[in-house]
């Protein structure tokens, strides 16, 4: 008698491990979109698979379009990687201005200010010495005019606004960045961002200030080095090669 051996269901399809190699998963990357097309097993099958991957705290979405004769057959999987900030509503999408710069993100509605543009966005000015309690004054941009904390901003609540960074400043060079260098206003540098964007924000008001206006406009950014008796005679040095007397 003639033992047959049962023949395993061969499958078009993209194995678990397959799956997860290709859409190259990595928590906490940057938005990756890629599409790529490959030819299927069979002959008469043609597969297209679109990969698809946002930042973490955002979902990842592999589509594979299987046409085949006589129809299209369509699978669609979802892998979302978490940082327990959960995944991003299509509607939080915001536009705002950045350093100059058009930008439009999706937020969710839970993130602050300083967590999209130093942890989403990269701007790695935007410190944090306090644990996003609003005490350092290390995480401050200017918004519409204003210094504000970005700890204490909730992100969706920026939508329309103009944002201006310490990385803005300097790329704009800045008075203020040489005579916080040849005043030497820093010695770790964590606090220096901060104290820039303040200063910038009293002088785009203020071109003019006294010693006691210095010091009132940035006495909320604290600093471990206490560098303090170097900031006057440097924000003062700054307004006088803007303008000011």
């Amino acid at each position: 008698m003639t033992e047959e051996k049962k023949k395993e269901p061969e499958s078009n399809g993209l194995s678990r491990r397959e799956f997860l190699r290709d859409a190259g998963l990595l928590v906490g990357g940057a938005a990756v979109g890629s599409t790529i097309l490959l030819a299927a097993c069979s002959d008469n099958e043609t597969t297209t698979k679109t990969v698809t991957t946002t930042v973490q705290g955002g979902a990842s979405t592999k589509t594979v379009t299987s046409t085949v004769p006589g129809g299209t057959a369509t699978v669609t999987k979802t892998v979302t990687v978490t940082d327990g900030s959960g995944p991003v509503a299509d509607s939080n999408v915001i536009k705002f201005t950045l350093d100059g710069l058009e930008t439009e993100v999706q937020v969710d509605p839970g993130w602050d200010l300083k967590h999209l543009l130093h942890d989403r966005l990269g701007i790695i000015g935007v410190k944090d010495m306090c644990g996003g309690y609003g005490a350092c004054g290390s995480c401050s941009v200017i918004m519409d005019g204003k210094p504000v904390l970005s700890c204490m901003v909730l992100a969706i609540e920026c939508d329309g606004k103009t944002i201006e960074t310490s990385q803005g400043i300097a790329a704009a060079m800045h008075p203020l960045v040489d005579s916080f260098i040849m005043h030497d206003c820093m010695q770790c540098g964590y606090c220096t961002p901060g104290f820039l964007v303040t200063a910038k924000a009293l002088l785009d008001r203020n071109p003019n200030p006294t010693k006691e206006e210095i010091e009132e406009a940035l006495e909320g950014n604290l600093c471990r080095c206490t560098i303090y008796p170097q900031l006057v005679p440097a924000v003062t040095d700054a307004a006088t090669k803007l303008g000011g007397a």
